[in-house]
């Protein structure tokens, strides 16, 4: 597309509800701009996505929108009316802001803009980085174009023609990893993802405890969720653990520095957090979560699997076991690099890139 043309095209990306439903979009978002277009977002009211959204400077716009999935017959008949009252508001802004395409980066609010979208007669596209294809994706495939995936065996859920692109990740992402430092003390991030992880959130202090007896100068950045902070910094200082070394946060905000600057990564084992993790080039302990339709431990037995990451046990874990085989890690600084290098080689820089290309043909056909 050339520039004449990109400068007169907007896109309109609708998502949310997590992280993992926002930070591909705003890659593509990125890249989109980079070439001269035009972005807003489009989420809930007062969702997580708005703040995410807006400490980039896009433009937001809000719409109401519900979950249909998991709620009695009065639940999905209230939600059923928002989704077609939102649709025809979302057809309405598109046509007001003059969106080309719009591309649906997963979570329930996407269902009212794709189909406001095709009411305006605008090209729709769907984003999907995850193995196992979100419920609304699978959902409003039916009713877009094109859909960019993570992997290839996502397109089997979907009702419409996919491009495997990789998963999106942000333009800082790419910046060069400086080698670990064998000197300086070591430094773990644990990150449950945006809405924190139960699990991590109970276990690691105990295990951070043990690892101190090793480890006298250990840093930590732990990353709990809003609504776990209060607990889990509770949980901290009773175990002693205190002072700058041990930060608990609700969401860490740069999220590449913090990678760059850890010796290990102990993660939940999402597509996202996982893609961000292999460009930064950072080892990795994963906890997947087994209830999120198997998609994490196969995501994480990939990386396992290129000998960047080890999996930690998930049933009936014990703080005991954890901290001795995070105490391995740690122990040896080579092969922690090496184990770096290995998902720095499963990185995909290139899938944002991709997505806008998809983007653009998308424009060019509506």
């Amino acid at each position: 597309m050339s520039t004449r043309t990109a400068a007169q095209a907007r896109i309109l990306l609708v998502g949310g509800g997590t992280a993992g439903h926002v930070f591909p979009g705003l890659a593509v978002a990125e890249a989109l701009l980079s070439r001269g277009w035009q972005a807003g977002w489009l989420g809930r009211p007062e969702g997580m996505e708005k703040t995410l959204v807006a400490s980039r400077g896009l433009p937001y716009y809000g719409l109401d929108a519900g979950a249909m999935v998991g709620r009695g017959l009065p639940g999905r008949l209230k939600a059923l009316g928002t989704l077609v009252r939102s649709s025809f508001g979302a057809a309405r802004l598109i046509k007001k802001i003059d969106a080309r395409v719009v591309l649906g980066t997963g979570g329930f609010v996407s269902a009212p803009g794709i189909l406001g979208a095709r009411m305006a007669g605008r090209a729709t596209l769907l984003l999907e980085p995850n193995a196992a294809a979100g419920v609304a994706n699978r959902w409003l495939s039916r009713f877009v174009t094109n859909a960019a995936v993570g992997f290839a065996e996502t397109g089997e859920q979907l009702k419409c023609p996919v491009v495997v692109t990789g998963v999106p990740i942000r333009a800082a992402f790419g910046r060069p990893t400086a080698p670990l430092s064998r000197n300086a003390a070591r430094r773990v991030v644990i990150l449950g993802g945006s809405q924190g992880a139960r699990q991590l959130n109970r276990l690691m202090p105990r295990v951070i405890a043990q690892l101190r007896v090793r480890y006298s100068d250990l840093q930590v950045l732990h990353q709990v969720g809003a609504q776990h902070l209060e607990e889990v910094q509770a949980t901290y200082g009773q175990l002693e653990l205190s002072g700058p070394d041990f930060q608990v946060v609700r969401f860490i905000e740069d999220m590449a520095a913090a990678l760059a600057a850890a010796h290990l990564v102990v993660s939940r084992a999402g597509a996202v957090t996982l893609a961000e993790i292999c460009a930064i080039g950072r080892a990795a302990a994963l906890v997947p979560l087994d209830s999120a339709g198997g998609h994490q431990r196969q995501n994480a037995q990939r990386l396992a699997q290129s000998g960047g990451a080890v999996l930690l046990e998930t049933e009936s874990p014990s703080a005991e076991d954890w901290s001795r085989k995070l105490e391995e890690l740690l122990a040896d600084v080579d092969q922690l690099e090496a184990m770096g290098r290995a998902l720095r080689g499963l990185s995909n820089p290139e899938a944002a890139e991709r997505v806008a290309d998809l983007v653009e043909k998308g424009a060019m056909g509506s």
